[in-house]
């Protein structure tokens, strides 16, 4: 309840010219002003003179009073006015030159009409009530005060002081809507899938990282004659690694390589890893250049990435229109805005703007490429930094007072590929040593049986011809013992014919040449007999000799034809086996080196990198806000002197006070209470009372030099 209703009676005040009582002589000015007995708005004029000069502007008649009169609230004062004239006016003065309050100076009193009471045609009951601050603001003088909200907040020049966050993160409880609208967004770009061509501005190419457990630079040899050699090891960002680690600035580079080396899969097969990594070398990375098969690549030397600090916008806030809400500043801090930073990979900060203690957003890039875990985080420089200030050490780390890693987004995940080995290849480089060994054997099983055949051949010609010999020596025997039968036989006939010559020695001449003639015809059956025989003897001896050499030599030649065909298909059929197993090795699926995973989307479709999304509220929230803003102020919430002229503002100046402390009044204290009630429920004080309900919220620039 307003102290301005509870003031004392009138019969207190004694029958002096006062607030509460007029006295004879007493001049009624009738007037119309723009404020009311609410004390929503009051008016700052700067003095009583200039007050009256502004109701002058718009006044009606003066009344003088004729006899003592009670201005007290709740009870009429008659003026001799006709009550059509009194009720275009809403306010009056009160001034009794003859009867001045402070020392000889004449003091005016000032009221609101409150109500109106016909009377008669020439008289008008008016209720009044006292202004209280035009009649005592002029002096007033307030103390230091709990200010809880108004323009002081807009017009300190100070708020802005670390970005908003020493002022402007007092809380407004205000609805700021369901969703944010992207205003400005800002991208710092790492590397592309989309552009593979060095020097294209703003979009860098990215490098291929090959991890492998055998050595890529020495002589890989030929398919007959492969040479594998094992890694000899690593040291990247100073962490040992027993493979060797490789890095191919480009693409084209990489498939050049590639090509160069698919016929050499006993080599390539040691590959543990393809990975893509942004350009090392804008980390700092020292690099030694080397060529493999003709193409250009680097070797990584031991050292640690360095830390880079990238502005990806100067002066960001600046850039941000807030068109009418120019001067309110706290829409440049959380919940009004926020700002997203993300890489698109599924874990974004959202980032109060007040806390990022830097005006160029600045972020910094920390690499992580040795495996495993390959990474690139960001982090914003110096979010929620205080007291502590920015290091950086002889490497590079920055440790900017702030979160630090503590805060941060990134690529955490590497898109990992693999290349295909020839299998075809890789057995035969690997086997080139046993299908030579196959193919020595073969032949050799093959001369090994075309000699043994051969021998079996000799042998059964040697006893074909053995059974010749014996044959020949069995005929030539007989021959000899056929012909000492002959001869035996003539022996014997001669000796017959003796025989019969001794016969007819004795007287028997006839039988002795009977005699003698048949033992020569005895001897002549006989040779012939024997000679008969000895030749069919011989003959069959001589046909069974042939017939068995014959089936002798049949089955040698068929016998050596059987083993030579068997032989020579012995070797073709290991000739054959071999081939196919060569053959075989071309059908078998091809082997991979390195592996396939990670996450390639942002690469091949946009980029790597971080985009900055500056998001603001959607326009009905931020214009309810907003004029709220321009017409009450901040939330404010601290003690705080206000200004002599109570004007922080060029036009107007809100102020709600919750503790109000009045240091000097010229006036009772039931007034100073009503002071005290008008600034507690908040109140705006007008510099032109013409500006009263006329003017854009937005037409009121903050005066300069006001700072708490």
């Amino acid at each position: 309840m307003s102290a301005i209703q509870t003031l004392p009676e009138a019969r207190n005040f004694g029958l002096g010219f006062n607030y509460s009582t007029w006295t004879a002589g007493t001049a009624v000015t009738l007037c119309k002003v723009r404020w009311n007995s609410d004390y929503r708005d009051i008016v700052e004029f700067e003095n009583q003179a200039a007050l009256d000069d502004y109701l002058k502007l718009d006044s009606g008649p003066v009344i003088d009073i004729t006899r003592l009169s009670y201005a007290k609230f709740g009870r009429p004062i008659r003026l001799d006015v006709p009550y059509n004239v009194v009720q275009g006016y809403n306010y009056l003065r009160a001034y009794n030159p003859s009867q001045p309050v402070s020392g000889d100076v004449g003091r005016a009193f000032y009221y609101f009409i409150t109500d109106l009471n016909y009377v008669n045609p020439n008289c008008t009951e008016i209720f009044v009530q006292v202004d209280v601050w035009q009649t005592f603001g002029f002096g007033i003088t307030f103390g230091n005060c709990y200010i809880e909200r108004g323009h002081y907040g807009i017009a300190n020049e100070n708020n802005f002081t670390s970005y908003g966050r020493n002022y402007l993160t007092v809380p407004e409880g205000l609805d700021i809507g369901n969703e944010y609208v992207i205003q400005k967004q800002y991208s710092h770009v790492v590397a592309s899938a989309r552009f593979d061509t060095p020097g294209i501005p703003g979009m860098p190419y990215y490098s291929v990282l090959v991890t492998s457990n055998t050595s890529l630079d020495t002589d890989p040899g030929t398919e007959d004659k492969p040479k594998l050699v094992a890694a000899k090891g690593s040291q990247m960002e100073n962490l040992p690694n027993g493979a060797e680690m490789y890095l191919f600035n480009s693409m084209g580079h990489f498939k050049s390589w590639v090509e160069a080396m698919q016929d050499k899969p006993w080599v390539m097969q040691g590959i543990m890893n393809i990975q893509a990594v942004p350009r090392m070398d804008r980390y700092g990375v020292s690099l030694t250049s080397t060529t493999i098969s003709g193409v250009p690549v680097y070797e990584i030397n031991p050292g640690p990435l360095n830390n880079v600090r990238v502005p990806v916008r100067a002066n960001w806030r600046e850039s941000i229109d807030l068109g009418r809400y120019r001067n309110l500043k706290k829409f440049l801090t959380a919940p009004y805005m926020v700002i997203e930073m993300t890489t698109y990979s599924g874990n974004p900060l959202i980032l109060k703007p007040e806390c990022w203690q830097d005006e160029n957003m600045g972020i910094v890039e920390v690499p992580h490429f040795a495996p495993p875990g390959a990474r690139l985080l960001f982090y914003p420089l110096r979010y929620n930094a205080g007291g502590v200030g920015e290091t950086v050490d002889s490497n590079g780390t920055i440790n900017d007072g702030g979160e630090f890693m503590d805060m941060f987004t990134g690529i955490t995940n590497f898109p990992a590929f693999s290349i295909l080995n020839n299998s075809y290849i890789q057995y035969m480089a690997s086997n080139a040593n046993s299908i030579a060994y196959q193919h020595s054997s073969a032949d050799w099983s093959q001369q090994k049986a075309l000699r043994g055949n051969s021998t079996s051949y000799d042998q059964a010609s040697a006893g074909i011809n053995l059974s010749k010999d014996l044959n020949a020596q069995g005929i030539n025997a007989a021959n000899a013992q056929n012909s000492i039968s002959n001869t035996a036989a003539g022996y014997h006939a001669i000796q017959s014919g003796i025989n019969s010559l001794g016969s007819a020695g004795s007287g028997n001449v006839i039988g002795a040449a009977m005699g003698i003639a048949n033992a020569g015809a005895n001897y002549a059956v006989t040779t012939g007999e024997n000679n008969a025989r000895n030749a069919v003897s011989n003959q069959l001896s001589q046909g069974q000799n042939r017939a068995s050499n014959d089936t002798a030599g049949y089955m040698r030649d068929t016998n050596k034809g059987l083993a030579d065909w068997s032989a020579n298909g012995d070797y073709e059929n290991q000739i054959a086996g071999i081939n196919a197993k060569v053959q075989d090795a071309k059908l078998t699926q091809p082997t991979t080196a390195g592996q396939v995973g990670g996450d390639a989307f942002n690469l091949a479709t946009y980029r790597w990198g971080v985009d900055m999304k500056v998001k603001m509220l959607q326009p009905a929230a931020m214009n309810s806000i907003g004029e709220y803003w321009l017409r009450y102020g901040y939330a404010i919430n601290r003690f705080g002197t206000m200004p002599e002229s109570l004007m922080v503002m060029e036009k107007f100046t809100y102020w709600k006070l919750k503790e109000t402390y009045i240091t000097e009044a010229n006036c009772p204290e039931a007034y100073k209470q009503a002071i005290r009630g008008i600034f507690e429920k908040g109140v705006t004080v007008w510099k032109n009372p013409l500006d009263i309900g006329t003017i854009d919220l937005a037409d009121n620039e903050p005066l300069e030099g006001i700072a708490f």
